[in-house]
């Protein structure tokens, strides 16, 4: 006798959680889709860095925190290296939002990021979004 799988987490309308948090997703509704988007944030927002991130934060207006990212091949070479760094922000994204309600944000590679550890990228781009986080309560 095979023991049963484990079921599936639901999707009805009594779930309290958010539907990033449901089941690891990344929803259209948590991403910043558009190049208007991505500009509105780059040029309005406030800038948040570390050694090898930057983190730009605008107000959104739809109240729901939304990511963009930013990771080009001129500063990550590897494709497996630029897909690390993405997973990476949008996990440490998903696990803060809370904190984030009503902002957009864009994660930008700078030049050093594809050398650091999975353990160094966690807590780097932790550090900057519990920056983000704070500049988001004072204004």
């Amino acid at each position: 006798m095979t023991p049963a799988a484990p079921e599936a987490p639901t999707s009805g309308a009594d779930s309290k959680e958010p539907a990033v948090i449901r089941g690891g997703r990344f929803p259209r509704s948590a991403r910043l889709l558009s190049g208007p988007d991505y500009q509105r944030v780059m040029r309005g927002g406030n800038r948040v860095h570390t050694a090898n991130l930057m983190l730009a934060l605008h107000a959104n207006p739809g109240g729901e925190p939304r990511l963009g990212l930013a990771v080009s091949r001129k500063r990550v070479r590897l494709a497996h290296e630029r897909n690390r760094v993405k997973r990476v922000a949008r996990e440490q994204f998903r696990l803060s939002r809370a904190d984030l309600s009503g902002m957009d944000v864009v994660v930008l590679a700078k030049p050093g990021v594809d050398g650091l550890s999975m353990h160094e990228l966690h807590r780097q781009m932790r550090q900057a979004l519990n920056k983000a986080s704070r500049k988001c309560a004072a204004s």
